[in-house]
């Protein structure tokens, strides 16, 4: 299997430590009040942040901002061909309020949605027509109405037409219980379902379920005080862990904000992932072939899109 990249595909074996959720370059639209206008577009100093991570080890981000909010798909290959960093794209949608008011796709008709989102999966990016996305973002608030579910309807067309991965912003994991039956329902697998910011609902019993289900769960909240990660994302990683559930959970940084890059002047950089958190995972007593599930393998698997026979030969009955 290939991970599709901005540059290119690679065997899903050349993603061995990888950012499961990044942000590698955020150019916001005007119009947008200062505490939602999140900027990374120093290019010298991302160059030399990337580089530092493919120097510790670093192999491949998955980076999440879709078009319309900041996403600037030239400047992403433009790193990637400069530092060797494997960068991945997504189309999709992100919540409303990054978005100027008079954005399109808020007003857009299901079909209209679905049609913009096959085709950049299939054609290429509206700044970068030779750069095909990876992955299709939601932005998921826990509702299921208005003009979000036209959206997520959308959404789902278009990954049952093309097997795309479905990555999921999630307010602190709110309603998620909902997404399985909706998707199931609408034809996608759910193997095809990746639930970012989960760690920030640290319930073990519903992420078994879900993990179980054949969901990926992302975690993020290593660096993140408010979200209390020795009480929270550690214990749920080791009781994951425990269950035999690695297979099912993808480690990201989610580093959006220049002050947590360390290139420019912040902290910890994105050389945290192999310098802070794989040795912590392997003092948890976590075994190697797991910590490489979890920093970088697992999503990698998930990225590749199956084909034909692959999607038939899958369960498409489990859920939650």
């Amino acid at each position: 299997m290939k991970v599709q990249t901005v540059t290119g595909l690679v065997a899903v074996e050349e993603i061995q430590l990888a950012d499961g959720h990044g942000h590698v370059w955020i150019d916001p639209p005007d119009g947008l009040p200062p505490s939602l206008r999140l900027e990374l577009k120093d290019d010298k100093a991302i160059t030399a942040e990337l580089k530092s991570f493919k120097n510790a080890g670093g192999s491949a981000i998955v980076d999440c901002q879709p078009g319309g909010c900041g996403r600037n798909a030239n400047m992403l290959v433009r790193l990637a061909e400069e530092t060797g960093v494997h960068l991945t794209a997504t189309t999709g949608f992100h919540l409303e309020k990054y978005y100027p008011d008079d954005y399109w796709l808020w007003s857009a008709a299901e079909t209209a949605a679905a049609d913009y989102f096959v085709a950049e999966l299939t054609g290429g990016l509206a700044e970068a027509a030779s750069v095909l996305p990876t992955t299709l973002k939601v932005g998921y608030e826990g509702g299921l109405e208005g003009q979000s579910r036209v959206l997520m309807e959308a959404a789902a067309e278009a990954a049952r037409q093309t097997g795309a991965l479905l990555l999921f912003h999630t307010e602190q994991g709110k309603n998620v219980e909902s997404l399985p039956l909706f998707f199931d329902r609408r034809g996608v697998t759910l193997e095809r379902l990746y639930l970012c910011h989960m760690d920030k609902r640290p319930d073990y019993g519903l992420h078994r379920e879900l993990a179980q289900a054949g969901v990926l769960l992302g975690y993020d909240t290593f660096y993140r005080p408010k979200y209390r990660p020795e009480q929270g994302v550690w214990p749920l990683l080791r009781h994951m862990v425990e269950a035999e559930l690695a297979d099912h959970i993808a480690i990201g940084l989610d580093f959006a904000q220049a002050s947590m890059w360390r290139h420019f002047g912040g902290h910890p950089g994105l050389m945290a992932l192999p310098d802070q958190i794989v040795p912590r995972l392997q003092a948890e007593g976590i075994d190697d072939s797991a910590i490489a599930k979890l920093a970088g393998q697992n999503v990698a698997r998930y990225l590749a899109r199956k084909d034909e026979e692959d999607d038939h030969s899958e369960d498409t009955n489990r859920t939650i």
